[in-house]
């Protein structure tokens, strides 16, 4: 995962061009989140299964009324945090099949 050097919370799929970050994508058995949780779809002859994105450097993120966390995309994301600050009014929002682990998680 890459950080621009600004840019919103937002960790989507397929990515979304003014977040800070940037995903790997991997397929779903590559995930273990979603190995272990998911059966292979049944696919029509052609079609390829979505594709995970993955954010794996765990970021610091301070959440604030005026930069939310966003989750969202029409596939599944997989992220991983270090320290999520959240502070007074700061919301998280989750709009897809997500697999979310933080380290810490504070609250000013």
């Amino acid at each position: 995962m890459t950080k621009a050097s600004s840019g919103k919370l937002i960790f989507s799929n397929p990515a979304n061009p003014d977040s800070a970050f940037t995903p790997e994508m991997k397929s779903l058995s590559e995930v273990t989140a979603f190995t272990a949780h998911t059966t292979a779809p049944k696919l029509k002859s052609g079609a390829t299964a979505p594709k995970v994105a993955v954010y794996t450097a765990p970021p610091n993120v301070v959440v604030s009324p005026g930069n939310p966390l966003i989750i969202s995309g029409s596939g599944p994301v997989s992220v991983q945090f270090g320290t999520v600050t959240i502070e007074p009014g700061g919301q998280i929002f989750v709009y897809t099949t997500a697999d979310i682990s933080i380290e810490t998680l504070v609250k000013q």
